[in-house]
């Protein structure tokens, strides 16, 4: 197992009122009290972030096309038959972790508590914007790594989506150092701090990044459906 740690401060992701806004379903012409709420949250957040994450590379990948799962140093795990699909070609795993720190997750709770639906919304929202930003360059990272070898990858799948089931997260998270990143699992296998991401990226010479469709995902209610950035 090769390990990648990553650190980021919140200015490094760009992360502007723009963006959030959009995110939420705000073309054009958002409400500019609306604007003010999001502009001030997102100057709590950035000085309550902590991102960490991390990528850990395993040589020993297998795909087994008879039960559609793959098997990484003896732990097997089971993605589901379309995201085997994009994956069954690699030749490497890499399994990674990313989070946006438990203070994120705090505020949104006491903002909720407060009473101030609209602003934990908003932080809520930040909060993920945020860890998926983080692993956009953590995979990007990644990605020039493995150039360097002469291998490409392929996209990131979680745990939770394209019909992976959540109850995988216990094999992932068998394979990664223990408390890796201060990411812990429930016994739901919900993550802890809730502002996290896991998932599996392809690795080899017969594999490729594509552009993201919705139309490969069943969940209808992810924050990203169908938005345009």
């Amino acid at each position: 197992m090769e390990l990648f740690d990553y650190s980021f401060n919140f200015s490094e992701l760009n992360i502007d009122a723009d963006k959030i806004l959009r995110t939420m379903g705000y073309e054009v012409d958002s409400p500019e009290h609306f604007v003010d709420l999001t502009m001030e949250t997102l100057e709590k957040i950035g000085s309550l972030a902590n991102i960490e994450g991390g990528i850990a590379v395993f040589d020993d990948f297998t795909s087994e096309v008879e039960t559609t799962s793959f098997q990484i140093e003896g732990i097997c795990l089971h993605p589901g038959k379309l995201i085997f699909n994009y994956l069954k070609h690699a030749e490497k795993g890499a399994l990674f972790v990313c989070t946006a720190g438990a203070k994120i997750d705090n505020l949104i709770h006491h903002l909720f508590e407060e009473g101030k639906p609209v602003e934990g919304y908003i932080a809520d929202v930040i909060g993920s914007v945020t860890v998926e930003a983080a692993v956009d360059r953590m995979q990007d990272s990644l990605k020039s790594k493995m150039q360097e070898r002469g291998m490409s990858i392929t996209n990131r799948y979680s745990p939770g989506y394209c019909g992976w089931h959540l109850k995988e997260q216990k094999a992932l998270f068998s394979l990664l150092p223990s408390g890796y990143c201060n990411i812990t699992l429930t016994d739901s296998c919900l993550m802890q701090p809730i502002k996290s991401v896991s998932g599996l990226i392809g690795i080899g010479t017969k594999v490729k990044q594509k552009p993201y469709s919705c139309r490969i995902c069943k969940l209808s209610h992810c924050l990203y459906r169908d938005r345009k950035f």
